[in-house]
């Protein structure tokens, strides 16, 4: 993979499910996008039709498009196994096979004519031909072939599944990534309007934001499923933080005297504080009306998704604001001749000009 940017030299630290998920959210439709529950990862639409995946990452000479892969067969054999006990409805549902591998691959003939198949009868040719090229002329060879994916062979090939399993092949799709996964997540993520500036620092977050999600899904043991929506809506609300051209204006209105008023009569704590240093009554009027907008911003923005969790970012900003209150209140400290009263006086104008 050509490393072109810092983010996309990261991915190999997560998951392929992970990462796929991301991949598949990227999406302006209104889909659900699921880890471990239909499938490796699967696409719910609205409509109720499914793309069910099986993902598959080669690092080495494996190869599982090839005629006699055991992950090929198995593969098929699964997809058999969720439409025959009613896992999937055949009708709703694609079936794609998924290969990310970091060298190039060589396609075998079956499953080249099994992703070109579109219709019944040219799945059921092209298992008539994947039969014959395994099993060979009525059958001479099926004793030869290994248990490891003889097994499922013994199923796919069976006259009695025959009809159920050309269906399965019309549908499905072999979608291989040779060495350019990762380039093609970035690129696709980056396809969304993302300022440039940004878009390393805004993938790395959604990369993390669905790992998160996958996380906390994973230790209730439940499979992870995440909406696009609420994917656009994370990405949204982050790039809004990044963005400072489009700072957002106060949200909320104006606090009255009558409503400060009230609020120092409730002798909060830091209006108690204030009495202790002896502050004029217009000086607490002012820190209540600074508090109760502080707090009526918080809550419409936070309606309004205009927050978002920042974890290690936002506990670097209140790490920077602790640090900076300290030297202020040790600087006010250091004062001679001065009361505690008037350090007290001091260290509060100072700390209202930040």
């Amino acid at each position: 993979m050509s490393n072109k940017t810092h983010a996309v030299g990261q991915l190999q630290g997560y998951m392929l499910q992970v990462r796929h998920m991301l991949f598949e959210l990227i999406s302006l439709e209104d889909i659900v996008v699921s880890v471990e529950k239909i499938d490796d990862v699967a696409i719910e639409s609205p409509d109720e039709s499914v793309i069910a995946e099986q993902l598959k990452s080669v690092t080495s000479d494996g190869n599982p498009a090839t005629d006699r892969s055991v992950v090929f067969w198995k593969t098929l054999y699964n997809w058999f196994e969720y439409v025959r006990n009613g896992s999937l409805v055949l009708d709703k549902t694609i079936f794609r096979m998924v290969v990310v591998s970091n060298h190039e691959l060589e396609v075998g003939d079956i499953a080249g004519q099994f992703h070109s198949a579109s219709t019944k009868e040219e799945a059921q040719k092209a298992l008539s031909a994947a039969r014959l090229n395994i099993w060979g002329k009525d059958d001479v060879l099926r004793n030869s072939i290994p248990a490891s994916y003889g097994q499922y062979l013994e199923v796919l090939f069976s006259p009695n599944n025959e009809e159920l399993v050309s269906q399965i092949v019309s549908k499905i799709i072999l979608d291989i990534h040779e060495n350019d996964y990762d380039e093609k997540l970035m690129k696709k993520f980056n396809r969304q309007s993302i300022p440039t500036e940004f878009a390393d620092s805004l993938f790395e977050y959604m990369l993390g934001w669905v790992t998160n999600k996958v996380n906390d899904y994973s230790k209730q043991g439940l499979p992870a499923v995440i909406t696009s929506m609420d994917f656009r809506n994370a990405l949204v609300a982050q790039n809004r933080m990044y963005d400072q051209r489009n700072s957002i204006p106060a949200l909320s209105r104006e606090i009255t005297s009558d409503e400060a008023r009230i609020e120092v009569e409730n002798q909060d704590v830091y209006i108690q504080q204030l009495d202790l240093i002896q502050m004029d009554f217009d000086d607490k009027l002012a820190a209540a009306s600074d508090y109760l907008r502080t707090k009526a911003e918080t809550t419409i923005r936070a309606e309004k998704g205009l927050f978002i969790p920042q974890s290690s970012q936002e506990q670097d900003y209140n790490d920077r604001i602790c640090r900076l209150w300290n030297n202020k209140r040790k600087q006010v400290l250091l004062l001679p001749f001065y009361s505690d009263v008037m350090k007290g006086k001091h260290f509060t104008r100072r700390w209202a000009k930040l």
